[in-house]
């Protein structure tokens, strides 16, 4: 994996992904937040820092409103001085007096000059002290702080976390602050056994020839497909409730919708779900199924009929240079349907440590809002589904989609299902420990627990929250992504063996578990 992808930022981290629910996996990594580009985290609410190298499952605006569009005050600005700076004077010659000349005495009006030009002075030294001052103390407060999941800890003068921060950084969810279950938006009941699934069209017969097809053309084709994806923490349609704003795409006439994992908190239950179509039309909705692993749900409207599906092309034909368009609503519902245009930088790029996903790399814009919108070919088919980029000052044009042949598997099982069939789980929630807290503290690569699942496959005895998970059956695992890559290798009541320590003893211990149905 490449060192740029090597720290990650989660929850359009982000950054608690302009306000939505943090997800309990997400990664434990301290990092230098760089200077804060453009990057709507919160409803023009300023974003956090952009963590350095971060790959970010895009951010969604809460209430895109405030100040909007209002010119920012210049940084760093010098403040304006009470008066004018005082001009150079110079002063026209006279012709002194012989008994001027002899005996020279200083006059008043030279020495009140000489007060003048030292109170300037003295105002001019201050006023460079505060603006160079204040510029050198945000910038080392910028970089003293790291923040993860909401816990911010400031490093002490030699770049390590201090002791009494160490614990911040195993903060489990009970102890952050409570979101309110919606159980009404969980719609498991709402499967479809019959489901035909996604149809991944090939290219059309003409697409050499016909020169209509064009990045114009794939707007028009596919613009009714997409939806706008609002949540609420409270009640549905009040603005002030809403925690997270995505995209969506229609694939089924009566109202199944496929959008981020990310968008909907992981959960069937974080979030009130309103959809919006692109006529204005709102929708009740519910979660059918997610799958945090690829970053894809499953929403079904209430009492939709006659909509638009998409239709579906595919990525494996893709190659690189391909025209493509991103369609969502980048910021909100504010900028709804907006189009960008880039094209296909890079295909199976492996660009998350948290997902198992090998992405399509982009330069078309991606905006926090984009999250779970399509990425359509010139020729009118959706391609991919816009799921993150790279948030660094050192970056630019690095935007990634999940490829729709990936995304038919997981999309036609979560409505057959209601869960992706065929997978296992180890039952666990955690933060990954990254190579510079383990050597900070001396402690192993591998996943702190924060979370057990009750009654999973690691709920046992001599397992507790805190300990740190490295190894399956003689595998390392440094990431959530290994241990998604090693458990498709398992069946349901496969037995494996679990490595783990405990980090305030740096005892290893190793127990057999027998791995579940992911459902």
């Amino acid at each position: 994996m490449d060192n740029q992808f090597e720290n990650e930022f989660y929850g359009f981290a982000p950054q608690k992904p302009l306000t939505e629910k943090p997800s309990a996996e997400e990664p434990f990594t301290p990092t230098t937040p760089q200077p804060v580009d453009f990057q709507p985290q919160k409803p023009l609410m300023q974003p956090p820092a952009p963590q350095e190298d971060s790959f970010n499952p895009i951010q969604h605006t809460a209430v895109y409103a405030q100040n909007r569009f209002e010119p920012a005050s210049p940084v760093n600005q010098p403040p304006v001085p009470p008066f004018p700076p005082a001009r150079a004077v110079q002063e026209i010659p006279t012709q002194a007096m012989p008994e001027e000349q002899e005996q020279a005495p200083k006059s008043k009006a030279n020495t009140a000059l000489v007060i003048v030009i030292i109170v300037l002075s003295l105002l001019l030294a201050a006023s460079l002290f505060a603006i160079f001052g204040i510029g050198i103390l945000q910038k080392q407060e910028s970089g003293d702080q790291r923040k993860h999941n909401g816990v911010i800890a400031t490093q002490d003068a030699a770049g390590q976390l201090p002791e009494d921060k160490f614990e911040e950084y195993f903060q489990t969810p009970a102890q952050e602050s409570a979101q309110p279950e919606h159980s009404e938006t969980d719609y498991s009941d709402k499967t479809d056994k019959n489901y035909a699934g996604l149809t991944l069209a090939p290219l059309p017969n003409d697409a050499a020839s016909n020169t209509a097809y064009s990045a114009g053309y794939a707007y028009n084709a596919v613009n009714e497909s997409v939806v706008g994806v609002r949540c609420y923490s409270g009640e549905a349609g009040e603005d002030k409730n809403v925690s997270s704003e995505g995209s969506g795409i229609i694939i089924s006439a009566d109202g199944y919708i496929v959008t981020n994992s990310h968008v909907i908190g992981d959960s069937k239950t974080a979030y009130a779900i309103q959809v919006i179509t692109a006529d204005g039309t709102k929708y009740t909705a519910g979660v059918v199924g997610f799958d945090s692993r690829t970053d894809l749900a499953v929403l079904k409207l209430d009492n939709a009929k006659e909509l638009k599906p998409a239709a579906f092309g595919d990525s494996e034909k893709l190659t690189l240079g391909d025209d493509l368009v991103i369609i969502g609503n980048p910021g909100g519902i504010s900028f709804q349907n907006s189009v960008t245009k880039g094209i296909v930088s890079a295909i199976n790029r492996d660009a998350s440590r948290k997902s198992i996903v090998k992405y399509i790399q982009t330069d078309a814009a991606i905006n926090p809002g984009n999250s779970g919108g399509p990425a359509v070919n010139n020729y009118g088919q959706v391609i991919g589904i816009a799921s993150a980029k790279i948030v660094n000052e050192k970056f630019e044009g690095m935007g990634f989609c999940i490829p729709s042949a990936q995304a038919k598997t997981i999309v036609d099982s979560l409505i057959r299902n209601g869960y992706v069939d065929g997978r296992v789980k180890i039952g666990i929630s955690g933060r990954e420990v990254t190579e510079e807290t383990a050597q900070a503290y001396g402690l192993p690569r591998g996943i702190v627990v924060i979370g057990i699942t009750e009654g999973g496959p690691c709920d046992i005895d001599g397992f507790k929250e805190g300990y740190i998970v490295t190894a399956l059956d003689g595998k390392a695992v440094t990431s959530f992504a290994d241990i998604y890559e090693l458990l498709e290798g398992y069946q349901p009541g496969d037995k494996a063996k679990l490595s783990f320590c405990d980090p305030d003893s740096g005892k290893e211990y190793e127990k057999e578990i027998t791995l579940q149905a992911d459902r």
